[in-house]
């Protein structure tokens, strides 16, 4: 059911925008398509940050707006080397047994938008998706629609290279520069979402603006 603005509000004041209250850092591996998101399930899926002086950090929310909520204030996270693709959402500062995880962000991951597979995809491996504003050698993660199929050849919450990148259509290979993933047989739709990983040679600190954070309820 669609909420009003107002409704929306509600929904981030008394619901997930009280819950979260601890922000951590997850890795990303550099062969795809095993750079897998840290997921939907009940206890997040790929390596939460660990070593040196990491720990989650508490944060604050701003009162909600136009039916988003954004981080009130700069966000500082120790992390170790390595490289680091998402932000994660928790309930507490420490434990990933069922109960304390609920949900992820890309790093960097302003461009994101739904793309479309047809016929004429499938033939030319492509994702059609008007303006999308990605350029070759961008990692993008692929999450379904609405519970639906990814098409053939593709992983949901793998990061993958695009490739043959053109104003409304887009590729992507498990290697940056290569051949396109063959998209194999199934037509469908799909919402991407662009990461910036994160490498730290030495241990550094990943920082988060204030307002860079959005609980956007808009959606429901």
């Amino acid at each position: 059911m669609p909420f009003n603005t107002a409704g929306q509000n509600d929904a981030l004041s008394g619901g997930i925008g009280n819950a979260i209250t601890h922000i951590g850092v997850n890795t990303l591996v550099t062969a795809p398509p095993t750079d897998t998101s840290p997921g939907t399930g009940t206890t997040a899926a790929a390596t939460e940050a660990a070593g040196g002086s990491y720990a989650r950090v508490a944060v604050s929310w701003g009162a909600p707006a136009g039916g988003q909520r954004s981080n009130s204030g700069l966000l500082t996270i120790d992390v170790p080397a390595g490289t680091f693709g998402f932000l994660t959402f928790w309930t507490a500062s420490t434990g990933n047994s069922g109960t304390q995880y609920r949900g992820w962000v890309p790093i960097n991951g302003a461009v994101s938008g739904f793309g479309t597979v047809d016929a004429a995809d499938l033939t030319a491996n492509t994702v059609t998706s008007p303006a999308h504003g990605l350029v070759n050698t961008d990692r993008v993660i692929f999450l379904n629609v609405l519970g639906g199929t990814l098409p053939g050849g593709l992983v949901e919450g793998a990061a993958y290279y695009v490739v043959g990148a053109a104003t409304d259509t887009f590729q992507v290979s498990l290697t940056s520069g290569g051949a396109a993933v063959d998209l194999a047989t199934t037509q469908g739709e799909l919402y991407f979402m662009k990461v910036v990983p994160e490498t730290f040679g030495s241990p550094g600190q990943l920082t988060v603006q204030a307002g860079a954070l959005v609980l956007d309820g808009t959606g429901v």
